[in-house]
């Protein structure tokens, strides 16, 4: 009996996209962090709590309200152990000027000048972060009040 053509071609769809599916898997699971720079009790929204609230949350995401401290001020050491994306309704403006701390020193982002613009989307793909601390030198008005999401896929 001969297989329809039909079936034949699915089942090739089906066979060519399970080794992709399990490289994806792999590359997600990769993320998963269990290391050193994810220790216990430091997850964001337990360390750094001003900053990180979780607004959603299920077996898949978790997607966080995240805040920039007020000028002058550091939040806590905390990681976030899963990969996932900022999404930022930027409205242009000045971005505020942050002190990035991490367990190997300190990196310095500038505040960057952009034109002012009809409100849009802006979306940052994010790795897993280790331990880190963001500083605030110097915060803008048109960013005090305007949280950014962080959408984390939970990978195991």
């Amino acid at each position: 009996m001969r297989i329809p053509e039909v079936l034949r071609r699915r089942r090739t769809r089906i066979a060519l996209g399970l080794p992709i599916l399990a490289l994806a898997t792999l590359t997600l699971l990769a993320h998963a962090q269990d290391k050193p720079g994810f220790p216990e009790g430091y997850d964001a929204v337990q360390a750094a709590p001003k900053s990180h609230k979780v607004i959603f949350e299920n077996a898949i995401v978790r997607v966080l309200e995240v805040t920039v401290p007020p000028a002058g001020e550091t939040e806590p050491m905390h990681h976030h152990r899963w990969p996932g994306f900022f999404l930022n309704w930027d409205t242009g403006g000045r971005s505020p000027h942050i002190r990035y701390h991490t367990l190997d020193g300190v990196k310095d982002v500038a505040s960057r000048e952009t034109a002012v613009h009809p409100g849009n989307w802006s979306v940052q793909w994010m790795a897993p972060e280790p331990m880190h601390a963001i500083e605030t030198v110097e915060r803008f008005h048109d960013t005090e009040d305007f949280p950014l999401l962080r959408v984390e896929i939970k990978v195991r």
